[in-house]
């Protein structure tokens, strides 16, 4: 629905006037946002390139082909039409449905990194609302539960950066956030570097789900998925006995390329 007339009118004045100029969220240089009408008119993602100046924008589109709609494993061929894995058609992910916004590398992969690690909030809000835009199709939530952390390790950082995604998520789905429907029991070690056996291992008995996810359709929402394996345990938990959830459906803002790129966090990790 379009707005009113006399606020187009005020935000062409401040436009012309460059007094709605404000700082991109990625590169930090200043720029006048597109006029709001414009803005979506030209994109199906207008909320959060509003935070983007012309330059980055185009640097942070989500990726539309060339992988796997179950488990969003990368195909060789990007603009290839969405196809299941070999994987995903013999062995079917626990969860119903799987989005991500766009792959782990480049400008995507330093935002994930400044807000998981660098404990940006300005990054976390945007990837949220990214996230949230490419969770619009999916069938409505009961709850969104981002992926926990355990105690020891949210004293460590301060925040779990997966709750601070969630948070657009929840608002533009109008769905309630419930980080207490899913509870990491366990102090794992980190995860990056690990391969999936070691993954696996790593995960077993690590999450605790609430019963009152019982008969539930839940979002669980995580950052990055690499193997998949941390999302099918806290899906699981959600699905078993102790959850009983009716239906589970997965939303992560980044699909790594490989496995092996996951090691690459390390570098930046230790800063931190």
């Amino acid at each position: 629905m379009s707005e009113p007339v006399f606020l187009q009118k005020i935000r062409h004045l401040f436009h012309t006037a460059s007094l709605d100029e404000r700082r991109c969220a990625l590169c930090h240089a200043p720029f006048s946002p597109v006029p709001h009408d414009a803005a979506c008119a030209a994109s199906s993602f207008p909320l959060p390139t509003a935070s983007l100046c012309p330059s980055c924008t185009p640097l942070l589109r989500p990726r539309t082909a060339g992988y796997c709609p179950r488990c969003g494993r990368l195909q060789a061929t990007p603009d290839a039409p969405p196809s299941p894995c070999g994987d995903c058609l013999a062995v079917p992910p626990p969860w119903d449905h799987f989005r991500f916004y766009g792959v782990y590398a480049d400008v995507l992969k330093d935002l994930l990194l400044r807000g998981k690690f660098g404990a940006d909030p300005v990054a976390l809000n945007l990837l949220g609302n990214f996230l949230a835009q490419v969770c619009l199709d999916l069938p409505r939530p009961d709850a969104i539960v981002p992926m926990p952390l355990h105690p020891s390790r949210l004293r460590e950082r301060g925040f779990n950066q997966c709750q601070e995604l969630a948070y657009p998520v929840a608002e533009a789905l109008g769905v309630p956030l419930r980080p207490d429907f899913l509870v990491r029991c366990l102090p794992t070690p980190h995860q990056v570097g690990l391969n999936r056996q070691e993954r696996l291992n790593n995960l077993k008995n690590a999450f605790v789900a609430s019963p009152a996810v019982r008969g539930m359709r839940i979002l669980l929402i995580d950052d990055t998925c690499t193997t998949g394996t941390t999302l099918r345990r806290a899906t699981l938990a959600l699905l078993d006995s102790h959850g009983e959830a009716q239906a589970v459906d997965v939303a992560v803002v980044a699909r790594t390329s490989s496995e092996r790129s996951n090691s690459s966090n390390m570098s930046f990790l230790r800063q931190y």
